[in-house]
């Protein structure tokens, strides 16, 4: 009988301690994430609703966990990231070039592997990329 309690007890301490592991593990990732995503409108000047234009390049820059992996999607619009994944650097940022494809609503979201965040609505009109500059109507 002493020798089932103990045996018991060993059981329960064992689990005890692969649970109280299992926390350490995970604990990071629950305040570590993606959580800001923004989008440079550059040098585009925008003569419509937009500073955004179809088929010119902007800069989307995450900050999130350094070290973590960061990819990009467009929902809604068809737009294109180069690269489309990238490493957070130690300053806690990475960046990434996007070109809509389309004119159209768009919506950038940045995933890692510990969560994600999105851009508010962009609105993508016509542009016309003159090479360093992008006008929009």
């Amino acid at each position: 009988m002493i020798a089932m309690i103990r045996y018991r007890t060993s059981v329960f301490a064992a689990g005890l301690a692969a649970l109280a592991g299992a926390l350490v593990l995970t604990a990071p990732g629950a305040s570590a994430q993606v959580w800001r995503v923004d989008v440079s409108a550059g040098t585009s000047i925008g003569l419509g609703t937009s500073q955004y234009g179809a088929g010119c390049s902007y800069t989307v820059t995450v900050q999130g966990r350094p070290g973590d992996a960061a990819w990009f999607y467009d929902i809604e619009g068809y737009g294109t990231f180069s690269p489309q994944t990238v490493v957070i650097g130690t300053d806690g940022r990475a960046s990434t070039s996007w070109t809509p494809q389309a004119a159209g609503w768009h919506r950038i979201y940045a995933d890692s592997y510990y969560g994600s965040a999105a851009t508010g609505s962009i609105t993508v009109g016509t542009g016309i990329n003159l090479g360093s500059a992008c006008v929009v109507v």
